[in-house]
């Protein structure tokens, strides 16, 4: 957990747009009759565990902003109607090559919008554990080694990667037209007429014969569908925010909130184990990429951030192309990108947030337990193979067993409020 990098020039374009959003919301955020947390006034610790100084440092981690930053290059995505249709796509397993595979098919409801498995299982066995969509909205990019500039760009990948869903552009349009036309227009306008299959096949993507003959506006007009598609179900992950922990309520003056162990952790958490230097901000993350030399374990080798980068730039759907609602901000962001030897094996930090109810762990879902990452992170020796220069991000020796166990007491406090129960559902589909 311990980082002690400097930002590249690439990080920080679009860290430093995130950390003023995030600035703005938290700046108008205060205490009402909806339940929110109101922010805690005073700088003096509300106990006497910690001293001022250290308890500014907490007080920088908490509460997380009630909304999300703007999702600039998606204009539908805070929009009603969107939402409602996305978390239909969300559930539909009809959206995968074989009609058994949905979105929440990695990404259960029940299990934080994470994975069960150690390396998901779609139309085939991944090599990466699929991460939480819990709070994901406040990510400045998507995936372990962030191909993805938003969210509804990483649902393209998914719903159309090979060992996800597996589906295409074209099925998905036709599925799109013949169930959910009404609902789709009420939102993105009207549909080209897809009856007329010479037009548009009715299976095909991007080096399928059937797509490649299509005329360049057709082309066009399919793949605007599927990048409605993936704004759609953008629009529902935005809702799938959680918020109000135990350690929230602990920070906004409830000294009971969360025990005594609890507090020696997040002593632990904020000194020795140094963690806040990567699990920063209210999201707890710093929204960056590390090489913490982690093995692969049977998984191939996996370049992460500087293959990230590659992919990214060259997506079509990422937000300086055509399908994109605002390239102006991507502009900054993305023309500062270059992968380069030091992104080799970089991965993103995860938020630590509802981390107790995402086993396994990492990329490679190689670790079980929270106190299985810990020793990690605790043992400097790694003769496994890994891809890249390793940061020096571990603490050798330095924590004791107990303060291991502290320490997960204290990340058991990250737990925060579901979503609300219609967000977990999967809602009525049309037939």
């Amino acid at each position: 957990m311990h980082c002690n990098t400097s930002l590249t020039h690439m990080q920080f374009s679009r860290n430093t747009i995130f950390f003023f959003i995030c600035c703005i919301s938290m700046f108008i955020i205060s205490c009402g009759d909806d339940g929110s947390l109101p922010l805690t006034e005073s700088t003096e610790p509300i106990d006497d565990i910690f001293t001022v100084s250290e308890w500014d440092k907490i007080k920088s981690l908490s509460p997380l902003p009630d909304n999300p930053p703007p999702s600039p290059t998606n204009r539908v995505a805070d929009n009603a109607n969107a939402s409602k249709l996305g978390q239909m796509f969300f559930f539909d397993e009809r959206f995968s090559k074989d009609a058994t595979i949905a979105c929440a098919t990695c990404h259960s409801p029940f299990h934080g919008f994470a994975d069960v498995e150690a390396t998901s299982l779609g139309n085939g066995r991944g090599t990466r554990n699929a991460p939480t969509l819990l709070n994901a909205a406040y990510n400045n990019w998507q995936f372990w080694d962030g191909r993805a500039d938003s969210l509804w760009a990483q649902t393209i990948f998914a719903l159309e990667g090979e060992k996800e869903q597996a589906g295409n552009r074209l099925q998905f349009s036709h599925l799109v037209y013949k169930h959910y036309k009404e609902d789709y227009e009420s939102v993105f306008g009207s549909l080209p007429d897809l009856t007329d299959t010479n037009r548009f096949p009715k299976n095909g993507k991007p080096g399928d014969y059937q797509f490649d003959n299509m005329s360049d506006a057709d082309k066009i007009a399919i793949n605007s569908i599927l990048a409605n598609i993936g704004k759609a179900i953008e629009a529902y992950e935005r809702l799938l925010i959680s918020r109000n922990s135990p350690f929230d309520q602990y920070v906004a003056g409830d000294v009971n909130a969360i025990g005594i162990q609890a507090k020696q952790g997040l002593k632990v958490f904020i000194r020795e184990g140094s963690c806040i230097e990567c699990h920063n901000s209210p999201t707890l993350t710093d929204n960056k990429f590390h090489n913490v030399g982690l093995p692969q374990g049977n998984l191939p080798l996996d370049y992460g951030r500087s293959d990230g980068i590659k992919q990214l730039l060259e997506n079509p759907f990422n937000g300086l192309g055509i399908y994109s609602d605002n390239t102006e901000i991507p502009k900054l962001i993305l023309d500062s990108l270059a992968g380069s030897i030091e992104t080799d094996g970089q991965f993103k930090t995860p938020s630590l947030r509802n981390v107790a109810l995402t086993a396994p762990y990492m990329h490679t879902g190689d670790f079980p337990t929270l106190k299985s990452i810990l020793s990690f992170n605790r043992n400097d020796v790694t003769t496994a193979e890994y891809v890249g220069i390793a940061e020096s991000t571990r603490n050798s020796g330095i924590l004791t067993q107990q303060e291991m166990s502290d320490l997960v007491e204290f990340l058991q406090t990250l737990t925060g409020e579901l979503p609300p129960e219609h967000l977990l559902q999967k809602p009525k589909l049309p037939e």
